[in-house]
């Protein structure tokens, strides 16, 4: 029993490993357009009312690209689902390079959007199937933090694809980076892979395993009338729709302040703004580790979350001194800070689903709550655009020092009363 344990300790890691490099090729992918924006332009004779076009279609299908993975992974597992989402948007990627006017262009990011979404539908439902609760919010810390240092070097590799290869090929070179991912995690988790069970009440419990297929759904729709039923999702969702616009304004407009407001250029953009993306990847696995320490000492998983979160409300409001216009290494600052946060923040907030909700209903919980997440931010976005146009970007970070405070209560109320995790097992 103890050598099985053990082979499935170093398994469960590896699936931690698998779903890391695939959150890696995830943000490598859907970066790869905005990185080389101006030769698809130039060579396609799109203008930039176009490319908006192009941006907004893979924001939409993310958005439902939720709704239908949730479907996917509930029906068919985890497993198979992270093949379905990795071979689509691969596939996606390659067919970007092969686009020849706008709509090809919009339709193959659309599709790339669809398959995106999935990865952060499947992969948390994983980290329930294989990890015991005290390190689960440790392996989602882990795998999304890949997606940010992903951020970081896109434009290191993708610069060095496109001037030895153009831009056609480097989309079908980053597709195929995604098939090679496909073909090896195929060869390693097999389909007759017992899952785990753990002894939670064991401070260091053996690993037992059970001969037993991976999880599905075949409650239909009475199975999204019952989740939507409960109102831990909709707080889910909620805390989720407070934080999400501030991680995008972040991504999108705070490099346009720092050149439009604070006068830096491109060039020092690249050699300072690294830190930012840095400081994300290394709070999304911070945060994991801390709310694990809680965890260890006792405290109920889904309040060990909220714990963190809200040490998180306590630190992130801090960014709102960019409003004074500090010095530009303050700027930065500030604005890793605020990175190492939110990250830490999601961390704990993709756990609390896993930890209130039974493993074949995550799908469902993550689907409502991309899709009303979605909703806020692309109205976020467009309302932001729209201020910035006749304010100054000042008001903006006054305005998103509220979202952590408002969303840790969000957050606490989506733990209070009986889980449908603790109903459904009689705990």
């Amino acid at each position: 029993m103890i050598a099985e344990g053990a082979k499935i300790v170093r398994f469960r890691w590896l699936i931690v490993t698998m779903l890391a490099l695939a959150a890696l090729l995830n943000y490598l992918d859907r970066q790869t357009l905005g990185l080389m924006a101006g030769a698809v332009q130039g060579e396609l004779g799109i203008d930039d009312e176009g490319y908006a076009t192009v941006v907004n279609a893979f924001l939409v299908a993310y958005m439902l690209g939720g709704l239908v993975s949730a479907f996917i992974v509930d029906r068919i597992g985890a497993r198979w689902g992270m093949v379905v989402f990795v071979g689509w948007w691969s596939l996606a990627s390659a067919c970007t390079g092969l686009a020849t006017n706008l709509w090809q262009l919009g339709a193959s990011r659309f599709a790339l959007g669809l398959g995106e979404a999935g990865n952060w539908v499947a992969s948390p439902k994983l980290v329930r199937e294989w990890f015991p609760q005290r390190e689960r919010a440790l392996a989602i810390g882990i795998y999304s933090s890949a997606a940010h240092f992903g951020a970081a070097i896109a434009p290191v590799v993708m610069a060095a694809l496109f001037l030895a290869f153009g831009w056609r090929l480097t989309f079908v070179i980053s597709g195929a980076l995604g098939l090679i991912w496909l073909a090896a995690w195929l060869l390693l988790y097999r389909p007759d892979q017992p899952l785990p069970v753990y002894d939670e009440d064991a401070v260091a419990g053996p690993d037992i395993v059970a001969e037993r297929a991976e999880p599905v759904d075949d409650s239909g729709w009475k199975g999204w009338v019952a989740v939507m039923r409960t109102r831990a999702v909709w707080f889910y969702a909620v805390g989720s729709s407070l934080t999400n616009p501030v991680w995008f304004f972040y991504l999108f407009w705070f490099p346009k302040y720092l050149t439009e407001e604070r006068g830096l250029t491109i060039a020092e953009m690249g050699r300072t703004t690294w830190i930012v993306y840095a400081a994300a990847g290394f709070g999304a696995v911070g945060g994991g580790i801390l709310s694990g320490w809680f965890v260890g000492r006792g405290v109920r998983p889904a309040r060990a979350r909220v714990a963190v979160m809200g040490l998180v409300a306590l630190v992130a409001p801090v960014g709102a001194l960019n409003a004074l216009e500090p010095s530009i290494a303050i700027s930065l600052a500030l604005g890793a800070i605020v990175a190492f946060c939110h990250t830490a923040w999601v961390t704990n907030q993709t756990a609390l689903p896993v930890d209130l909700y039974p493993v074949r209903h995550l799908g469902k919980v993550m689907g409502i709550g991309g899709i009303v997440t979605g909703i806020v931010t692309i109205g976020s976005t467009y309302l932001v655009g729209q201020l910035v146009a006749v304010l100054t970007y000042r008001p903006m970070f006054l305005a998103i020092a509220v979202a952590y405070p408002l969303g840790v209560i969000a957050a606490y109320l989506a733990t209070t009363g009986r889980s449908m995790a603790d109903r459904e097992s009689g705990a």
